[in-house]
Protein backbone atom coordinates (compact mmCIF):
# COMPACT_ATOMS: atom_id res chain seq x y z
CA UNK A 1 0.00 0.00 0.00
CA UNK A 2 2.76 2.48 0.66
CA UNK A 3 4.64 2.01 -2.71
CA UNK A 4 0.89 2.47 -4.41
CA UNK A 5 0.41 5.75 -2.70
CA UNK A 6 4.42 6.59 -3.04
CA UNK A 7 3.52 6.29 -6.63
CA UNK A 8 0.08 8.72 -6.37
CA UNK A 9 2.01 11.43 -4.11
CA UNK A 10 4.94 11.39 -6.93
CA UNK A 11 2.34 11.52 -9.18
CA UNK A 12 0.37 14.29 -7.74
CA UNK A 13 3.56 16.14 -7.33
CA UNK A 14 4.62 16.11 -11.27
CA UNK A 15 0.84 17.47 -12.29
CA UNK A 16 0.11 19.99 -9.09
CA UNK A 17 2.04 22.08 -6.52
CA UNK A 18 4.76 19.52 -5.12
CA UNK A 19 3.90 18.52 -1.08
CA UNK A 20 6.87 17.49 1.23
CA UNK A 21 4.36 14.51 2.72
CA UNK A 22 5.81 11.86 4.14
CA UNK A 23 3.40 8.53 4.26
CA UNK A 24 4.34 7.06 7.73
CA UNK A 25 2.20 4.64 9.45
CA UNK A 26 0.39 6.59 10.99
CA UNK A 27 -0.28 8.54 7.56
CA UNK A 28 -1.32 5.90 5.29
CA UNK A 29 -3.68 4.51 8.30
CA UNK A 30 -5.53 8.85 8.20
CA UNK A 31 -5.06 8.46 3.98
CA UNK A 32 -7.05 5.41 3.45
CA UNK A 33 -9.60 6.50 5.76
CA UNK A 34 -10.55 9.68 4.32
CA UNK A 35 -9.79 7.79 1.30
CA UNK A 36 -12.56 5.07 2.18
CA UNK A 37 -14.90 8.09 3.16
CA UNK A 38 -14.94 10.17 0.27
CA UNK A 39 -15.48 7.29 -1.80
CA UNK A 40 -18.60 6.23 -0.62
CA UNK A 41 -21.88 8.35 -1.72
CA UNK A 42 -22.56 11.52 0.70
CA UNK A 43 -19.19 10.27 2.76
CA UNK A 44 -18.03 13.24 4.78
CA UNK A 45 -15.41 13.58 7.58
CA UNK A 46 -14.52 15.25 10.50
CA UNK A 47 -10.69 15.38 10.74
CA UNK A 48 -9.51 16.74 14.18
CA UNK A 49 -5.77 16.95 15.33
CA UNK A 50 -3.49 20.08 15.68
CA UNK A 51 -1.98 22.20 13.20
CA UNK A 52 0.24 20.48 11.12
CA UNK A 53 -1.14 16.85 11.64
CA UNK A 54 -1.26 16.74 7.97
CA UNK A 55 -5.03 16.92 7.65
CA UNK A 56 -5.26 18.88 4.83
CA UNK A 57 -2.26 17.35 3.16
CA UNK A 58 -3.83 13.56 3.27
CA UNK A 59 -7.31 15.08 2.61
CA UNK A 60 -5.77 16.63 -0.69
CA UNK A 61 -4.11 13.67 -1.80
CA UNK A 62 -6.70 11.12 -0.72
CA UNK A 63 -8.77 13.40 -3.84
CA UNK A 64 -6.86 12.96 -5.84
CA UNK A 65 -6.08 9.09 -5.67
CA UNK A 66 -10.28 9.19 -5.78
CA UNK A 67 -9.58 10.96 -8.94
CA UNK A 68 -11.67 14.25 -7.39
CA UNK A 69 -10.39 17.75 -7.32
CA UNK A 70 -10.57 19.82 -4.30
CA UNK A 71 -13.03 22.98 -3.75
CA UNK A 72 -11.71 25.79 -0.99
CA UNK A 73 -13.27 29.08 -0.26
CA UNK A 74 -10.93 32.15 -1.28
CA UNK A 75 -11.72 34.07 1.32
CA UNK A 76 -10.77 38.21 1.39
CA UNK A 77 -11.29 40.90 3.56
CA UNK A 78 -15.13 41.94 2.88
CA UNK A 79 -15.69 37.84 2.49
CA UNK A 80 -19.10 37.06 4.29
CA UNK A 81 -22.15 34.79 4.44
CA UNK A 82 -23.59 36.45 0.89
CA UNK A 83 -20.24 35.68 -0.82
CA UNK A 84 -20.08 32.24 0.74
CA UNK A 85 -23.78 31.71 -0.19
CA UNK A 86 -22.54 31.94 -4.10
CA UNK A 87 -19.59 29.99 -3.41
CA UNK A 88 -21.89 26.97 -2.08
CA UNK A 89 -24.41 27.58 -5.52
CA UNK A 90 -21.65 27.40 -8.22
CA UNK A 91 -20.32 24.21 -5.81
CA UNK A 92 -23.59 22.24 -6.24
CA UNK A 93 -23.48 23.34 -10.19
CA UNK A 94 -20.38 21.31 -10.01
CA UNK A 95 -20.92 18.15 -7.65
CA UNK A 96 -24.08 17.40 -10.31
CA UNK A 97 -21.87 16.70 -12.84
CA UNK A 98 -18.81 15.08 -11.09
CA UNK A 99 -17.96 14.20 -7.09
CA UNK A 100 -15.93 16.65 -5.24
CA UNK A 101 -14.05 17.29 -2.06
CA UNK A 102 -15.04 20.33 0.13
CA UNK A 103 -12.18 20.84 2.41
CA UNK A 104 -13.57 23.27 5.04
CA UNK A 105 -10.95 24.19 8.18
CA UNK A 106 -11.13 26.66 11.20
CA UNK A 107 -9.30 29.45 9.11
CA UNK A 108 -12.33 29.79 6.95
CA UNK A 109 -14.78 29.92 9.84
CA UNK A 110 -14.75 33.96 8.86
CA UNK A 111 -18.54 33.81 10.52
CA UNK A 112 -19.87 30.89 12.61
CA UNK A 113 -22.89 31.07 10.43
CA UNK A 114 -20.64 29.49 7.99
CA UNK A 115 -20.63 26.56 10.00
CA UNK A 116 -24.73 26.34 10.36
CA UNK A 117 -24.71 26.54 6.23
CA UNK A 118 -22.93 23.23 6.26
CA UNK A 119 -24.84 21.85 9.13
CA UNK A 120 -27.99 22.08 7.13
CA UNK A 121 -26.20 20.30 4.12
CA UNK A 122 -24.78 17.85 6.31
CA UNK A 123 -28.09 16.93 7.85
CA UNK A 124 -30.80 17.90 5.28
CA UNK A 125 -28.59 18.17 2.07
CA UNK A 126 -29.29 21.57 0.93
CA UNK A 127 -28.93 25.40 2.65
CA UNK A 128 -33.00 26.29 2.97
CA UNK A 129 -33.41 29.20 -0.06
CA UNK A 130 -30.01 28.70 -1.17
CA UNK A 131 -30.99 28.77 -5.43
CA UNK A 132 -34.40 31.05 -6.11
CA UNK A 133 -37.33 29.63 -7.37
CA UNK A 134 -36.79 30.91 -10.77
CA UNK A 135 -33.52 29.16 -10.96
CA UNK A 136 -34.45 25.16 -9.94
CA UNK A 137 -36.13 24.13 -13.32
CA UNK A 138 -32.89 24.76 -15.27
CA UNK A 139 -30.58 23.16 -12.50
CA UNK A 140 -32.95 19.96 -12.50
CA UNK A 141 -33.27 19.66 -16.58
CA UNK A 142 -29.65 18.26 -16.55
CA UNK A 143 -31.39 15.53 -15.13
CA UNK A 144 -34.59 14.96 -17.04
CA UNK A 145 -33.77 12.60 -19.65
CA UNK A 146 -32.53 9.95 -16.42
CA UNK A 147 -35.66 10.79 -14.75
CA UNK A 148 -37.52 9.72 -17.71
CA UNK A 149 -35.86 6.80 -18.55
CA UNK A 150 -35.99 5.47 -14.44
CA UNK A 151 -39.78 6.27 -15.19
CA UNK A 152 -40.00 7.96 -12.19
CA UNK A 153 -42.10 11.26 -11.52
CA UNK A 154 -41.51 14.31 -13.15
CA UNK A 155 -43.42 16.61 -10.48
CA UNK A 156 -41.68 20.29 -9.64
CA UNK A 157 -40.97 18.68 -6.24
CA UNK A 158 -39.75 15.22 -7.28
CA UNK A 159 -37.24 16.84 -9.54
CA UNK A 160 -36.14 19.55 -7.25
CA UNK A 161 -34.98 16.44 -4.42
CA UNK A 162 -33.75 14.63 -7.26
CA UNK A 163 -31.22 17.30 -7.77
CA UNK A 164 -30.51 17.89 -3.96
CA UNK A 165 -30.28 14.05 -3.81
CA UNK A 166 -27.41 13.63 -6.75
CA UNK A 167 -25.44 16.99 -5.51
CA UNK A 168 -25.57 15.23 -2.04
CA UNK A 169 -24.66 12.23 -3.31
CA UNK A 170 -21.38 14.29 -4.96
CA UNK A 171 -20.28 16.65 -2.71
CA UNK A 172 -18.13 15.28 0.05
CA UNK A 173 -17.56 17.56 3.10
CA UNK A 174 -14.29 17.05 4.75
CA UNK A 175 -13.99 19.30 8.15
CA UNK A 176 -10.46 20.16 9.14
CA UNK A 177 -10.54 21.17 13.03
CA UNK A 178 -8.05 21.65 15.70
CA UNK A 179 -9.29 19.93 19.32
CA UNK A 180 -7.19 23.51 21.23
CA UNK A 181 -9.08 25.96 22.81
CA UNK A 182 -13.47 24.80 23.61
CA UNK A 183 -14.23 26.24 20.26
CA UNK A 184 -14.71 22.77 18.39
CA UNK A 185 -16.28 22.19 22.00
CA UNK A 186 -18.86 24.59 21.25
CA UNK A 187 -19.36 24.31 17.20
CA UNK A 188 -20.09 20.65 17.53
CA UNK A 189 -23.24 21.42 20.86
CA UNK A 190 -24.54 24.51 18.30
CA UNK A 191 -24.10 22.29 15.03
CA UNK A 192 -24.35 18.43 15.89
CA UNK A 193 -24.53 17.81 11.72
CA UNK A 194 -20.87 18.38 12.35
CA UNK A 195 -21.15 15.34 14.60
CA UNK A 196 -23.73 13.34 13.81
CA UNK A 197 -23.53 13.09 10.19
CA UNK A 198 -19.78 12.41 9.37
CA UNK A 199 -17.28 10.12 10.42
CA UNK A 200 -14.83 11.37 12.74
CA UNK A 201 -10.74 10.73 12.07
CA UNK A 202 -8.82 11.49 15.25
CA UNK A 203 -5.20 12.41 14.22
CA UNK A 204 -3.43 11.83 17.63
CA UNK A 205 -0.02 12.43 18.17
CA UNK A 206 2.86 11.42 16.12
CA UNK A 207 4.88 8.43 17.71
CA UNK A 208 8.69 8.40 17.61
CA UNK A 209 8.80 6.10 14.78
CA UNK A 210 6.75 8.68 12.65
CA UNK A 211 9.09 11.51 13.93
CA UNK A 212 11.94 9.96 12.84
CA UNK A 213 10.64 9.25 9.56
CA UNK A 214 9.90 12.49 9.11
CA UNK A 215 13.27 13.78 10.11
CA UNK A 216 15.12 11.40 7.99
CA UNK A 217 12.84 12.88 4.99
CA UNK A 218 13.90 16.24 5.65
CA UNK A 219 17.47 15.48 6.57
CA UNK A 220 18.69 13.22 3.92
CA UNK A 221 19.66 16.09 1.43
CA UNK A 222 21.56 18.19 4.25
CA UNK A 223 25.23 17.86 4.31
CA UNK A 224 25.82 15.17 7.16
CA UNK A 225 28.06 12.29 8.08
CA UNK A 226 25.90 9.52 8.43
CA UNK A 227 27.01 8.59 12.00
CA UNK A 228 26.56 12.28 12.74
CA UNK A 229 22.89 12.36 10.53
CA UNK A 230 21.52 9.32 12.77
CA UNK A 231 22.62 11.10 16.13
CA UNK A 232 20.99 14.58 14.61
CA UNK A 233 17.56 12.65 13.67
CA UNK A 234 17.54 10.87 17.29
CA UNK A 235 18.21 14.09 18.79
CA UNK A 236 15.52 16.14 17.22
CA UNK A 237 12.69 12.96 18.15
CA UNK A 238 14.46 13.00 21.87
CA UNK A 239 13.46 16.82 22.12
CA UNK A 240 10.30 17.14 20.37
CA UNK A 241 8.86 14.43 22.53
CA UNK A 242 10.57 15.69 25.76
CA UNK A 243 8.78 18.84 25.39
CA UNK A 244 5.41 17.18 24.81
CA UNK A 245 6.54 15.15 28.51
CA UNK A 246 7.35 18.40 30.06
CA UNK A 247 4.09 20.12 28.44
CA UNK A 248 1.77 17.44 29.96
CA UNK A 249 3.72 18.10 33.59
CA UNK A 250 3.34 22.00 32.65
CA UNK A 251 -0.61 21.24 32.78
CA UNK A 252 -0.56 19.11 35.85
CA UNK A 253 1.09 22.08 37.83
CA UNK A 254 -0.08 24.69 36.24
CA UNK A 255 -3.06 24.15 34.80
CA UNK A 256 -2.58 25.59 31.32
CA UNK A 257 -2.27 23.79 28.03
CA UNK A 258 1.31 24.28 26.03
CA UNK A 259 0.39 22.53 22.34
CA UNK A 260 3.67 20.90 21.00
CA UNK A 261 1.90 19.85 17.60
CA UNK A 262 3.48 18.58 14.40
CA UNK A 263 3.75 21.95 12.70
CA UNK A 264 6.30 23.21 15.37
CA UNK A 265 8.02 19.96 14.92
CA UNK A 266 8.30 20.63 11.15
CA UNK A 267 9.43 24.34 12.16
CA UNK A 268 11.92 22.93 14.45
CA UNK A 269 13.39 20.83 11.45
CA UNK A 270 13.64 23.57 9.43
CA UNK A 271 14.76 26.20 11.45
CA UNK A 272 17.47 23.32 12.44
CA UNK A 273 18.44 23.24 8.55
CA UNK A 274 18.15 27.00 8.12
CA UNK A 275 20.28 27.45 11.36
CA UNK A 276 23.22 24.92 10.04
CA UNK A 277 22.96 26.59 6.63
CA UNK A 278 23.48 29.81 7.58
CA UNK A 279 26.62 29.07 10.20
CA UNK A 280 28.24 26.49 7.70
CA UNK A 281 27.98 29.87 5.49
CA UNK A 282 29.25 32.28 7.71
CA UNK A 283 32.43 30.00 8.63
CA UNK A 284 33.20 29.15 4.82
CA UNK A 285 33.11 32.95 4.48
CA UNK A 286 35.40 33.19 7.65
CA UNK A 287 37.66 30.22 6.55
CA UNK A 288 37.80 32.02 2.51
CA UNK A 289 38.79 35.28 4.61
CA UNK A 290 41.19 33.88 6.98
CA UNK A 291 42.80 31.57 3.90
CA UNK A 292 42.85 34.73 1.60
CA UNK A 293 44.72 36.63 4.96
CA UNK A 294 47.32 33.81 5.18
CA UNK A 295 47.93 33.91 1.46
CA UNK A 296 48.78 37.08 2.00
CA UNK A 297 51.00 36.92 4.66
CA UNK A 298 52.81 34.20 2.93
CA UNK A 299 53.47 36.51 -0.34
CA UNK A 300 54.65 38.93 1.85
CA UNK A 301 57.17 36.51 3.55
CA UNK A 302 58.41 35.21 0.21
CA UNK A 303 58.28 39.07 -1.07
CA UNK A 304 60.41 39.58 2.03
CA UNK A 305 62.99 37.11 1.25
CA UNK A 306 63.77 38.16 -2.12
CA UNK A 307 64.18 41.79 -1.25
CA UNK A 308 66.29 40.79 1.68
CA UNK A 309 68.48 38.53 -0.56
CA UNK A 310 68.85 41.90 -3.24
CA UNK A 311 69.57 44.11 0.00
CA UNK A 312 72.21 41.50 0.88
CA UNK A 313 73.89 41.67 -3.22
CA UNK A 314 73.20 45.41 -2.52
CA UNK A 315 75.23 46.01 0.84
CA UNK A 316 78.42 44.09 -0.51
CA UNK A 317 78.42 46.48 -4.19
CA UNK A 318 77.93 49.31 -1.43
CA UNK A 319 80.58 48.52 0.88
CA UNK A 320 83.13 47.76 -1.68
CA UNK A 321 82.02 51.55 -3.25
CA UNK A 322 82.57 53.15 -0.13
CA UNK A 323 86.03 51.89 -0.06
CA UNK A 324 86.94 53.19 -2.87
CA UNK A 325 85.15 56.36 -2.42
CA UNK A 326 87.16 56.52 1.16
CA UNK A 327 90.51 56.32 -0.91
CA UNK A 328 89.55 58.39 -3.33
CA UNK A 329 88.34 61.06 -0.17
CA UNK A 330 92.08 60.17 1.44
CA UNK A 331 94.05 60.73 -2.22
CA UNK A 332 92.29 64.12 -3.50
CA UNK A 333 93.12 65.30 0.19
CA UNK A 334 96.66 64.32 0.17
CA UNK A 335 96.63 66.28 -3.27
CA UNK A 336 94.88 68.99 -1.88
CA UNK A 337 97.83 69.57 0.89
CA UNK A 338 100.57 69.83 -1.14
CA UNK A 339 98.34 72.02 -4.21
CA UNK A 340 97.85 74.32 -0.61
CA UNK A 341 101.55 74.21 0.29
Amino acid sequence: MKEKLDFFLSEYNDVRKPMDLVLFTDALEHLTRIHRVIRFPKGCALLVGYGGSGKQSLTTLATFVAGYDVFRLSLTRSYGIEEYKVDLQNLYKIVLKKPKTFMFTDADVADEGFLELINNILTIGMVPSLFPEEEKDPLCSPLDAEIRRKKLPETKDFRWNYFVNRARENLHIVLCMSPAGEALRIRCRSFPGLVSNTQIDWFFPWPSDALSDVATYFIKDVALEKDYKSKVISHIVMIHMSVQKYSEDFENVYKRKNYSTPKNYLDFIKNYINFLTTKRKFLDSSVTRLEGGLATLAKAADDTAVLQEELAIQDADIAEKKAVVEEMIANIMQKSEIANR
